[in-house]
């Protein structure tokens, strides 16, 4: 009798948390693959799959705006006649949903490489006389790890303000006793939402992927290489990744402080300075965009950003990604660009760090090829740029893959270009992936579409 009494309290609370879960899921304001695959895990095990949802299967956005706040970028002048093209439908777009105007007099420099990110690095520590600002996903415990850390801490014994932000998943395999040269000198390291930590503080699901460095308010180096010996490095390595940086100065940089203020005082739960975002005179005359996304920039901004300039393009759409998952509907504007005879590439690596993104890929891809759309395989190695160029007139940069954890989850920062000079070098620079590199994805077997399926129904937690 009362093992009968048990398993019926059992059923009763397991249905309960069932039901409770399936209230929870249908106020995700995700796709339709999201909630098949919770529902699922909900239904089959209440008891396990509740509390992982809660964990880090929901975005939590009213919890993280809460704490986090919104990301509000300081208003710039409005240069409207300064753009062309695509960017005329682009531009209204964005700032609709919240983003400044670009601004006009920045100075734009592409690193083309790991040596190149080095050296910049390098020179800009060292002339840095008030403050470094630095925040990243992955710093590795190596070689060039080691000698960053040494130089910044070396920086902070000087006197020089240094502060590090880096993501505690990302980094989950360096010691917080590696950082400890910094501290001793001076500097502050802040660990982005703790793998284990308050429920309150927002989903452990929800990642920095930003990728910003600040030199005394008046440069930024960004873009998508972490911090390691297989991303950047003062000497060519073998098997480092290739990827694109980029090094600006001017106007926007104002920005790009306060995205890591609104970052850092997050995650500290402090204050950064009490003294006004710093002004930064013109020194150039590219015209470019900070824009964020993230649980802190409601409205889900760089995927409709990409989306409208699928739909817009007249002309070329490039897109190059370590990691292809999009959902069904960028995935189906994608395929009728091809259609409509743009000039559509998609350039992946062969083979990423990532298997199971590997293998999600595969039904977007081949939808695209047969809709006529170019699938590019880069067969030098491994590839990690995150870049898009739409006709001749716009383009992005920056640490955003094309996948579903970036586009809605992640915390990323991509650089909107407007000017025809700068699409050009981010389009030149793509076309070095096209060789070496292979068209199209290698015959399949039956077996391995429908894992290809299975696998696919994990896309938004890849």
């Amino acid at each position: 009798m009362i093992d009968f009494l048990w398993l019926h309290l059992i059923f009763v609370l397991g249905g309960a948390l069932g039901g409770i879960g399936l209230l929870l899921l249908i106020r995700d304001p995700r796709r339709r693959t999201h909630t098949f695959v919770w529902l699922v895990i909900i239904i089959l095990a209440p008891y396990i799959g509740i509390p992982l949802y809660l964990m880090i299967g929901t975005r939590r956005l009213n919890k993280t705006l809460k704490v986090k706040g919104k990301l509000a970028l300081s208003a710039c002048h409005d240069h409207t006649e300064s753009v062309s093209g695509i960017a005329r439908s682009i531009k209204p777009l964005l700032e609709g949903m919240g983003m400044q105007p670009p601004s006009c007099g920045n100075r734009f420099e592409v690193l083309p490489d790991g040596i190149a990110t080095w050296n910049k690095f390098a020179e800009l520590i060292d002339s840095s006389t008030k403050s470094i600002e630095l925040e990243t996903y992955v710093f590795n415990m190596d070689p060039t790890g080691t000698r960053l850390r040494d130089m910044l801490a070396e920086k902070a014994r000087s006197g020089v303000k240094v502060r590090m932000l880096i993501d505690s998943l990302g980094s989950h395999a360096t010691k917080k006793s590696f950082m400890k040269p910094v501290i001793d000198a001076g500097g502050e390291v802040s660990w982005f939402i703790p793998i284990i930590h308050r429920p309150w503080r927002g989903s452990g699901d929800t990642r920095n992927h930003r990728k910003i460095a600040l030199f005394d308010r008046k440069h930024v180096i960004a873009g998508g290489s972490n911090l390691g010996e297989e991303y950047i490095g003062p000497t060519e390595v073998e098997g480092r990744w290739v990827d694109i940086n980029f090094h600006v100065e001017g106007p926007v940089v104002t920005h790009y402080f306060e995205v890591f203020r609104n970052d850092w005082q997050f995650s500290t739960m402090g204050t950064l300075d009490a003294s006004p975002t710093p002004v930064v005179e013109p020194v150039g005359h590219s015209l470019s965009q900070v824009i964020p996304s993230g649980v802190d920039v409601p409205g889900d901004v760089l995927y409709n950003a990409v989306v409208t300039a699928v739909y817009e393009a007249r002309r070329r759409l490039w897109i190059t990604t370590p990691y292809f998952v999009p959902d069904e509907p960028l995935t189906q504007a994608l395929a009728l660009a091809a259609r409509r005879g743009i000039d559509l590439r998609i350039i992946i690596p062969d083979v990423s760090n990532q298997k199971l993104a590997d293998i999600a890929r595969g039904p977007a891809v081949r939808h695209i090829i047969d809709w006529g759309g170019r699938v590019i395989r880069y067969t030098g190695g491994m590839f990690h740029a995150k870049t898009l160029v739409a006709d001749d007139d716009w383009a992005l940069v920056g640490s955003m893959n094309t996948d579903r954890r970036s586009l809605f989850l992640n915390f990323e920062v991509m650089l909107s270009l407007y000017n025809q000079d700068d699409v050009q070098i981010i389009a030149d620079w793509n076309s070095r992936l096209m060789d070496p590199s292979e068209e199209g994805l290698k015959p399949v077997t039956a077996r391995h579409r429908l894992w290809e399926s299975m696998v696919r129904l994990l896309a938004p937690e890849l």
